[in-house]
């Protein structure tokens, strides 16, 4: 699935604003990288894909919703 919030749990990603797929729909982004197509696995689909081990996960980086909600630094 894009990116759409920044992890605020260790792993160095750009604000929220500045993800791409936070700002563009998929086909502004396959325009704007002048692909000639883009896709990305539905959040269902990764879930499925990952199996018993999908609720190990993180997915705050996907959907916005925080385990835990971060607080200003």
């Amino acid at each position: 699935p894009p990116i759409v919030a920044s992890c605020y749990y260790g792993v160095d990603t750009p604000s929220s604003e500045e993800l791409i797929s936070n700002r563009l729909s998929v086909e502004e982004i396959n325009e704007f990288i002048g692909s000639d197509s883009l896709a990305f696995l539905s959040f269902d689909t990764l879930k499925k894909h990952l199996g018993k081990d999908s609720k190990s996960f993180c997915y705050a980086c996907f959907t916005g919703d925080y385990p835990v909600k971060p607080t200003e630094v």
